[in-house]
């Protein structure tokens, strides 16, 4: 699995935020909703809950911004942004550990099948 280049964003991202930049915000925004709705593991559930408040909370920033052009708007949005994207570099980090996991198990139940297929009797 290839993390995307969430480092690479600039320090200081453009306000308000670019078409390209709000939508990849509206994409995990919904994306993190689909996972909070199809999955019932608690753990999972309180992760992608805290970070899609945290996205939520950009998205409504930048609208703020934009409806306003205030100052104090637009260093809390910038304040928002770097929170939000750290926070998200752990979470990308928690999935990709959880991930892990999945390619193990993907690996033993391959072993199994093998064991199965070379000795059907069971």
């Amino acid at each position: 699995m290839t993390n995307p280049p969430v480092g690479n964003l600039p320090a200081n991202p453009t306000i308000p935020l670019t078409p390209e930049v709000r939508a990849a915000y509206q994409d995990l925004y919904n994306k993190i909703q689909a996972g909070i709705d199809s999955t019932m593991d608690l753990a999972t559930i309180q992760a992608l809950n805290t970070w899609r408040a945290e996205v939520d909370q950009v998205l409504t920033k930048d609208d703020l911004y934009k409806l306003n052009a205030d100052t104090a708007i637009f260093g809390a949005l910038q304040k928002q942004i770097n929170y939000t994207n750290q926070g998200l570099k752990t979470l990308r980090d928690q999935i990709s550990a959880i991930a892990s996991h999945f390619a193990m198990a993907a690996d033993i139940i391959a072993a199994i099948d093998k064991i199965l297929t070379l000795v059907p009797g069971v």
